[in-house]
């Protein structure tokens, strides 16, 4: 994986672990996206498929019966992954939770890349590639 990411095409959805709740008006902004066939970016998700970034993105696909999708996959323990949010969680307890079902809030993390020691948000890679 070069620089801890990679751009995965044709990936079910159902191996998609969650680690976040979803905000129904934010499904809706991404179905008014997918319904004027807008362009939509891949979802971030790590080496374990749980996704970092985009949960509301793949709700909108679960609502349209799409099953597979694109994803942009990153090592979720590499240390130029930049966990943000409360400043008590832990990338580990992150992936535990996703694994038994218990979601955070919506919009509880934020990741970022160390890009050369440039903070990016990890959405900046993401909108280079298409969901679908």
């Amino acid at each position: 994986m070069k620089n801890g990411f990679q751009y995965i095409k044709n990936v079910p959805i159902e191996l998609l672990l969650p680690h976040e709740r979803i905000q129904s008006h934010l499904v809706n902004y991404w179905d008014d996206m997918y319904i004027n066939k807008s362009f939509i970016p891949a979802v971030a998700v790590s080496d374990q498929k749980m996704i970092i970034d985009g949960h509301h993105r793949v709700e909108m696909c679960k609502k349209n019966g799409i099953k597979i999708i694109n994803v942009c996959q990153f090592e979720y323990l590499n240390p130029n992954l930049i966990l943000k949010g409360d400043k008590n969680i832990i990338k580990n307890e992150i992936i535990f939770n996703a694994e038994i079902g218990k979601l955070y809030t919506s919009k509880t993390t934020k990741h970022f890349v160390n890009d050369e020691g440039v903070l990016k948000e990890i959405f900046e890679y993401q909108k280079k590639y298409s969901l679908f």
